[in-house]
Formats: C-alpha cells, sequence, structure tokens
C-alpha cells in the first residue's frame, strides 16, 4: 500500500539481470515430463502431466486425496539435478514454482493449506523451509517464489528449520550448532508441500495444478538495474486509472475511472482490467478504490457505503476474495475506514478508528493512532502515528507476538509506506531543519538515506514500495513550479535512477511524459504507480523487466 491521496489526474506536490549478475536458470515445465521431480498420487494416476492449460502449456494436475500434496525431488538413487548438492557456492538463491488451485476438502468442507518449500540436509538430519503463500480454492494461476543468501550462518527472515527443537518454546528449529548454511551445503530434497512441519493434518481432496518449478543460482543481487519495457493499463471508459499495487504473479490492484467519471476499484490480471464491485446496493457502480492486493489474489481499499443513520454514503474499508466477493469490515457505521493492505493469510491493516488489523475471526482491533500503512506475510505491521515521546513518526507492530518498535526520525516527523519480508521499511522523514529525506529503516532501527534522484533541480519526495531484495521506488519533487512537479525513480544498492530512463524503446519511452508516482514493486521487479501518458495526467503503467535470454529448461535446450 502506498500514497493515501486521491492521484487520479495526478497531485502537484513540492537481459533483467545482464549487466549485475551471473546467473543459472532451471525450469522445470513439464513438456518432457517431471524431469525427476516426483507427484503426489503419482503411482494411483492421482497425478497427470497434460499437454495444454498450464502457465503456459504443458503443466502437472493432482486430483487425489492424500496428507501433504507433497512434491519433491531427491538423490537417494543419485541425481545431478541443480536443485540439489551444493548451494553455498553461489551468493543467492532463487526458488520458484506456479500453481493454480481448483478445490481443497477436508471431510467435504473447503480448507486452506499453506504452501511451503524444505531444503533437507539428510546427513545433517535438517531441513530448512519457507512459506511461499496459502493455498485456497478458485486460486488462479500464481507465481511464487523466495531468494536467500544460502550461505547465511543466521536464519534468515520467514525462514525456520527442523532436526531439533527450540528449547523454551518447543518450536521446531535446526539441530543445535547446524546454521541455514550447513543445510544449504548439501541439499539431498526439496519438497514443496501444503503442510507445516510436525502440524497434523487430515487427508484431503486436492484439485491443483503446478507448473514452472525453478531454480535460480546467482552470484548476488544486481548492482544495477534491469532494463524495462512498460504499459498502459488502461481504464474503464474514462481517461484516468492508478496502478496502486502489484502482487508476486503480477496482479496489479488499483481505481480507473468510467465514462460516468466514476472511479471504480479494479483487479487488473492477465492483460483484463475487472470491476470488483462495490458496498452500496442501491448503485451498480459506485467510487471505490482497491489500494493493496496479496499474493493469493485478496483485494483491500475502501468502497461507499449506505449511512445508517442518515441519507447519504460513507468510505468503509472492505476485503474482496474469489470466494467472498466485497465485504464490509466496518458495517454499520457512520464513520470512515479505509484498508491499505492485506497478506496472504487475510490480515488487513488501514485506518479510521486509529490504525487497525482486521481478520476475518476476529475483526477489526486497534493497533495505535494514527495509521496502519503496510504488512508483510509474516504478519509485521508498518505505520505511523504519535510517538510515546512526542511527535509524529514511524513504527513497526508484530501482530503475532503484539510487540510494537518505534522507529526514530531524522529530527522532526516521519511518515512510513511499505514494509518487506525482513522487516525493512521506507517512506519519509523530516530533519531538524525541516528538510524532507527519503529514507529506509532497517530491521535493527538504523537509519538510510536513499539520497536524490541525480537530475537538476529535484529534491528528495517519499519512498513508496520496497520488495523482499531491497529495491525500493518511490518520487522525488521538483525544487519549484513545473508542469511535472514529480519524478519517479528506483534505488538499488545506494543508488536512484531516473525510472522513466530505464524503458528500452526509445518511442514508448518518448511517449510517457513523466512516470511521476512509482507506488509497487515485486520481487521480479515489476513496478506500477501512475504517470503522464500521451499527454494525459493520471494513467495507471505497469512495468516489467526485460528477462534475460540465457534460461537453462530443465530438458537442456533454451527456450526458443
Amino acid at each position: 500500500m502506498q500514497v493515501k491521496q486521491k492521484v487520479l489526474g495526478m497531485v502537484a506536490v513540492a537481459g533483467l539481470w545482464s549487466a549485475a549478475v551471473s546467473a543459472q536458470t532451471t525450469v522445470v515445465t513439464f513438456d518432457q515430463g517431471w524431469e525427476g521431480w516426483n507427484a503426489p498420487g503419482a503411482s494411483s494416476g492421482g497425478t497427470t502431466v497434460e499437454a495444454e492449460g498450464g502457465n503456459p502449456g504443458a503443466h502437472a494436475h493432482t486430483v487425489a486425496q492424500v496428507w501433504g500434496l507433497d512434491y519433491y525431488i531427491d538423490d537417494i538413487f543419485g541425481s545431478d539435478s541443480p536443485f540439489l548438492g551444493d548451494h553455498t557456492q553461489h551468493a543467492s538463491l532463487t526458488f520458484g514454482v506456479d500453481l493454480q488451485v481448483q478445490s481443497i476438502h477436508t471431510a467435504g468442507q473447503p480448507v486452506e493449506r499453506p504452501l511451503i518449500v524444505h531444503f533437507r540436509n539428510f546427513t545433517r538430519n535438517a531441513s530448512v523451509y519457507y512459506r511461499l503463500g496459502t493455498l485456497a480454492a478458485g486460486q488462479p494461476w500464481t507465481r511464487y517464489s523466495v531468494t536467500v543468501d544460502p550461505r547465511a550462518v543466521q536464519m534468515p527472515a520467514g525462514w525456520g528449520g527442523t532436526g531439533g527443537g527450540d528449547p523454551v518454546t518447543g518450536e521446531p528449529a535446526l539441530p543445535a550448532g547446524v546454521t541455514f548454511a550447513d543445510v544449504m551445503a548439501n541439499v539431498n530434497e526439496v519438497t514443496i508441500t501444503g503442510q507445516e512441519p510436525y502440524q497434523p493434518y487430515d487427508a484431503s481432496d486436492f484439485d491443483v495444478r503446478i507448473d514452472n518449478i525453478r531454480l535460480v543460482l546467482g552470484d548476488g543481487q544486481p548492482s544495477t538495474p534491469p532494463n524495462y519495457e512498460i504499459i498502459d493499463l488502461g481504464t474503464f471508459g474514462g481517461d484516468f486509472a492508478n496502478a496502486l499495487a502489484i502482487n508476486e504473479a503480477g496482479a496489479v490492484s488499483g481505481v480507473a475511472m468510467n465514462s460516468e467519471f466514476v472511479e471504480l476499484p479494479f483487479l487488473w490480471q492477465d492483460g483484463h482490467m475487472r470491476y470488483i464491485g462495490t458496498l452500496n446496493p442501491a448503485i451498480e457502480f459506485d467510487h471505490g478504490i482497491a489500494r493493496g492486493i496479496s499474493d493469493n489474489g485478496y483485494l483491500v481499499g475502501y468502497s461507499m457505503a449506505p449511512l445508517s443513520n442518515f441519507p447519504g454514503t460513507v468510505a468503509h474499508a472492505f476485503f474482496w476474495s474469489e470466494e467472498s466477493g466485497m465485504v464490509d469490515l466496518n458495517p454499520g457505521a457512520d464513520t470512515s475506514s479505509w484498508a491499505w493492505d492485506v497478506n496472504s493469510a487475510g490480515q488487513v491493516v488501514g485506518e479510521g478508528i486509529g490504525a487497525f488489523l482486521w481478520t476475518r475471526e476476529e475483526g477489526i482491533t486497534r493497533i495505535a493512532a494514527g495509521a496502519a500503512e503496510a504488512i508483510n506475510e509474516k504478519g509485521e505491521v508498518a505505520g505511523w502515528g504519535a510517538l510515546p515521546g512526542g511527535g509524529i513518526g514511524g513504527w513497526v507492530y508484530d501482530s503475532a507476538s503484539g510487540n510494537m518498535r518505534y522507529l526514530d526520525t531524522l529530527g522532526r516527523t516521519s511518515e512510513i509506506r511499505d514494509i518487506n519480508l525482513h522487516g525493512k521499511v521506507v517512506g519519509y522523514s523530516i530533519t531538524d531543519d525541516w528538510r524532507s529525506r527519503t529514507v529506509l529503516w532497517n530491521a535493527d532501527g538504523s537509519i538510510v538515506d536513499l539520497g536524490v534522484i541525480p537530475v537538476p533541480d529535484y529534491g528528495p519526495g517519499v519512498a513508496s514500495g520496497i520488495n523482499d531484495n531491497d529495491w525500493v521506488v518511490g518520487r522525488d519533487d521538483f525544487l519549484g513550479w513545473s508542469v511535472t512537479p514529480n519524478r519517479g525513480w528506483l534505488w538499488i544498492s545506494g543508488q536512484k535512477y531516473d525510472l522513466k530512463a530505464l524503458i528500452t524503446d526509445p518511442v514508448v519511452q518518448a511517449s510517457w511524459t513523466e512516470l511521476a508516482h512509482p507506488l509497487g514493486i515485486n520481487n521480479r521487479g515489476e513496478i506500477v504507480g501512475i504517470g503522464i501518458h500521451d499527454d494525459i495526467p493520471g494513467r495507471a503503467f505497469l512495468m516489467r523487466p526485460i528477462q534475460p535470454s540465457d534460461v537453462l529448461f530443465a530438458d537442456g535446450f533454451d527456450q526458443d
């Protein structure tokens, strides 16, 4: 979730890693069958490879009653698969998979399951695992991925271990003396599963499709940005649209105008913009904004809802899913509320009664004064408001433990915009001499000044989004008056890059006067925001990195 001001018409306010990273990518596309992987229910015909209907093309389709939905590859009978072996020879490892869920039932009732990837070391009798997301009925093709340094000694954020137990909590942990890097130094098995370690599950009926199991082994994070292509996401027939957030599957949430000048919340996916409805039963098309989107396709924002005791409408925070449609988070209230972000567990954050957290089980819970702007997959909430010692600043609230940590300012005030999986937060802060700076707060509370875009006459604006690779997007502001007062940037490894300059096609680049408000970025480096296109000041854009051509598929051939 990013900016809060209404920006449909703009607001005037003062090869992918080719140049930097050597990487080998292995992809199991199922065009050549399983290529060393094993499937749940394969021996009984419960999983088959189908030539069409994947993401795209061939894929594996599981229709079976099983406990864990385990897809795995191991070296018990010998294997030279790149998925196995010593991964500590590389500075970065990215694992990914695409899944589509038709249904999951236990005892005839629909259920959700976690999506976990395990890396197992048989010699150490230990494994490390990461929760990629949540599987739920009706889920479209969704791309999941995680990037990690396999040489890390300390357990990376979001990861867990098995083989031992925490002496205090009793939770699964690595055996004493075994590190994350120790496990990754000799990986004997990789498993994609639908169950948490040591958690009991009843057998469930799965109808799931899987495609593009992939591994990227690289020499480190890129230190320079990729080249980009860009598209205009369109509208519902009006002039303006805003792209506000993007998930790991490349689906986008936002707001777009129709021909009647009504601003409507949308989900953009696979080239199509979809109106997701309204909380106002009296009008088919009423004002609303879809602000945040989770990796499994949940949307949140606000929509106009009828007042209970008076004529008229009021803005109410909503949660939306394919299954539930649009759900009012504060039904019957005559006060405004706004939802800004959501994670795959369905935890929603926003503001109205102060900063709040909403779940389907507990409803709305007030966290603090101010606004809750963003939430990561671990349930860490980033927001801002009054600090205990006075003034306005940022904070991070851990929804699991209830702990709150406050973030220092650069002297006066701060506002928060986003948080990544590692607990790093971005936004802006005001210095003692009233100068605004775009900043990143590390998980230990230290502050990184992101500097200024290398363009004359611009000063810091706001950092709006951060991905799990610590890439940051935001805008800087022109120092004075200009018809294009804001300029978007991408920050990587200590340097800001002019976003528009990264567009490869010169004709397309010239058609965008400015990419003024980049608001979201995912782990694939895809960026969404608001720009001036064909002289229209307020168009939704999606930028995609131009992919490298040296992708090695599991059958040994390059992609045609």
